[in-house]
């Protein structure tokens, strides 16, 4: 009997946490965008195409459990604007989106920056989802690997409308690497979702 617990036990370690297979999958196209300034060293991202495919790789890991994958249609360098430095009583984020110039963004596609440093992790309030190459966070049990790419996990979860929860373990936490999503918040994430394929066109 301890045999066939132990073999059914390990049966089921070799199983998803979640059937990807449980939701018909739906692909949103993505854009990146590598910002690099020769007016604010802060703002130049060290990221190259090669850290962007890996980082996405565990960003489709992490939004498998609500069937929703991001696919990169493109990577590309992104010059920042020559912005007046920040003041002091600037927000990160207000500076950073001010020197972030729109005109390269797609109307078919998420756009994503990165960028060197910042004070927030990353933020998305309106196009386009920045995300800090260096995020500041508390590990949990269960989290994710990678900080970067939990970040922008969690940014695009904004994009689908999620809100922020103070559940540690969660994705929509801030500043912890947990990755999980509730019944609830897949059902939302999927919504918005279909949301976006009917504006853009896929690949």
């Amino acid at each position: 009997m301890t045999r066939l617990l132990i073999s059914v036990f390990s049966l089921l370690g070799l199983l998803p946490l979640r059937s990807q297979e449980a939701f018909p999958l739906i692909i949103l196209p993505v854009r990146v965008h590598l910002v690099q300034s020769a007016y604010h060293p802060q703002l130049q991202t060290t990221l190259g195409e090669a850290d962007v495919r890996a980082l996405f790789v565990e960003v489709n890991t992490i939004w498998s459990q609500a069937g929703i994958r991001f696919q990169l249609e493109a990577v590309g360098v992104l010059s920042a604007l020559n912005v007046v430095p920040k003041k002091w009583f600037e927000k990160d984020r207000n500076w950073v989106k001010s020197a972030i110039p729109t005109n390269r963004f797609s109307a078919a596609a998420i756009d994503v920056c990165f960028v060197g440093e910042m004070g927030p992790n990353g933020f998305f309030y309106g196009e386009p989802v920045v995300v800090c190459e260096k995020p500041e966070f508390t590990k949990v049990q269960g989290g994710a690997d990678n900080p970067v790419a939990r970040v922008a996990a969690h940014e695009l979860g904004h994009v689908l409308f999620l809100q922020h929860r103070q559940d540690h373990t969660n994705l929509m936490a801030s500043g912890r690497n947990g990755i999980s999503l509730n019944k609830q918040e897949i059902n939302d994430a999927r919504q918005r979702a279909r949301q976006i394929m009917g504006q853009v066109s896929l690949p």
